[in-house]
């Protein structure tokens, strides 16, 4: 039987915090190693119990999440973490996933959604709420529109490797990819590994949109 997947909660609503307790309860598959109430604590759990998907809030007491992130991955670079909020600024956004965010989603995600986003992430794939790629995309049209889009970028990206990438791009996972281009699910994620290093981003999410912000693939 596969082991289930270890979340750490870290919000310093208290009301929130229950409820996401309550929604993970209710599946096998998804158990809570612990809950923290602000980022440093959090940092410091995370960093003891090495739990598979960290879902933080961002606007927190001593740290906040986006901080916790970047500094998580820092020293721990296989945690997956999601950022659950009520905010949705596009600073907000960008700077959580420049931190390293696999995942962003809003306070007001249905049970079922944060359930799967943790699911997802916890596979490595990267996870919008509906609102928040909007949000991401009609930025990218208006950078586009002005002209501040760079033209040309150089990386070392194989021919298989840019047709992974834009697929990435796409939102497909790994087993879909897999799937598409006839290999197997393990190829696609060491391909996505190198990925990753070659255009110097921490997650998914980050290299879907370096790849449409940079025109490395199609929109």
């Amino acid at each position: 039987m596969t082991s289930p997947i270890r979340v750490l909660v870290v919000d310093d609503e208290e009301r929130y915090r229950r409820v996401l307790l309550q929604v993970f309860g209710s599946v096998q598959d998804i158990s809570v190693v612990d809950a923290a109430t602000d980022g440093v604590r959090g940092l410091e759990i995370a960093l003891s119990e090495e739990p598979d998907v960290v879902l933080t809030d961002i606007e927190m007491p001593h740290m906040d999440g986006i901080e916790l992130i970047r500094k998580l991955l820092k020293r721990k670079r296989d945690v997956a973490c999601v950022v659950l909020t009520a905010h949705e600024e596009n600073e907000m956004v960008f700077d959580a996933i420049r931190a390293g965010a696999i995942g962003f989603l809003l306070k007001s995600s249905s049970p079922p959604e944060v359930i799967e986003a943790v699911r997802r992430a916890a596979k490595g794939e990267a996870v919008l709420s509906p609102r928040i790629a909007a949000m991401v995309l009609q930025d990218f049209r208006r950078l586009h529109d002005m002209g501040e889009l760079d033209e040309e970028h150089l990386y070392e990206l194989s021919k298989r490797e840019l047709e992974i990438l834009e697929l990435v791009a796409k939102g497909k996972r790994n087993k879909d990819i897999a799937k598409d281009l006839g290999l197997a699910e393990k190829t696609v994620k060491n391909h996505v590994s190198s990925i990753l290093k070659a255009l110097h981003v921490n997650s998914r999410t980050e290299a879907a949109m370096k790849a449409l912000r940079e025109r490395l693939v199609g929109s």
